[in-house]
């Protein structure tokens, strides 16, 4: 029977006779030096029946660091679970799937590599979620206080009360107040909910967005209708 596998380095589809299990070979492509493996790839595409997972590997931006970061795989292939597990799939196809939000930072996924099912977001291989997919405020209470208060500062800042660096720096302090710690891979990028650019964008559009509102009530609009959401959490 044949071992078949997938070249680490470029992926190339390498099919050698089992005698040749676990001795080293060259990829006939890129010429990447690599182990058989002992079984076809193909063999173990069928993912491990979903378990409990630790309830510590969900977490937002929100609730802390979570744990250390699973090795990266290369070359590898992933399953994701909602109503059943769906895959394999790769990298590029996982990003296509991310993009539709199919897969979402929350979504169950499994490397057949690790053997373990986790959250999206704990595959640093895999690109970070958009910005509105970062942070999800319902799902912890402590900050349901901190999502009635924006807008008003907003709406103050709309009408000059308070200016946007005394907004950046009351909302930094605020979200910092509730316990936020950026995860370690984050900190200090677009990905940090208190980093100086990430502040910026959710003044800058949730200004616009409260200010667009709040003539469409002076023009007589309803003010239960058409009212804004939070944007870049």
């Amino acid at each position: 029977m044949d071992i078949k596998f997938d070249c680490v380095s470029c992926g190339t589809h390498i099919v050698i006779d089992e005698a040749g299990a676990e001795m080293s070979v060259d990829c006939p492509k890129c010429g990447q030096t690599q182990t058989v493996p002992k079984k076809s790839a193909t063999e173990s595409t069928i993912p491990p029946a979903l378990s409990a997972p630790d309830p510590a590997l969900f977490y937002t931006l929100f609730r802390g660091r979570g744990p250390a970061k699973p090795t990266q795989i290369a070359a590898a292939r992933y399953f994701y679970q909602k109503d059943r597990s769906e895959g394999p799939f790769n990298k590029l196809e996982m990003r296509a799937l991310m993009r539709k939000k199919t897969v979402e930072p929350e979504t169950l996924v499994l490397c057949p590599a690790t053997q373990q099912w986790q959250p999206c977001e704990r595959f640093p291989e895999l690109p970070k979620p958009a910005h509105n997919k970062l942070l999800h405020f319902e799902k912890d209470a402590r900050f349901a206080p901190l999502i009635q208060e924006i807008p008003r500062m907003i709406v103050e800042h709309i009408h000059d009360k308070i200016s946007e660096a005394d907004l950046a720096r009351w909302l930094v302090s605020q979200i910092q107040a509730c316990g936020y710690l950026s995860p370690d891979y984050d900190e200090g990028t677009i990905n940090d909910l208190v980093s100086d650019e990430r502040v910026s964008v959710i003044i800058k559009t949730n200004r616009q967005t409260w200010f667009n509102y709040l003539n469409y009530l002076q023009m007589g609009g309803s003010a239960v209708l058409n009212k804004p959401e939070l944007i870049g959490f």
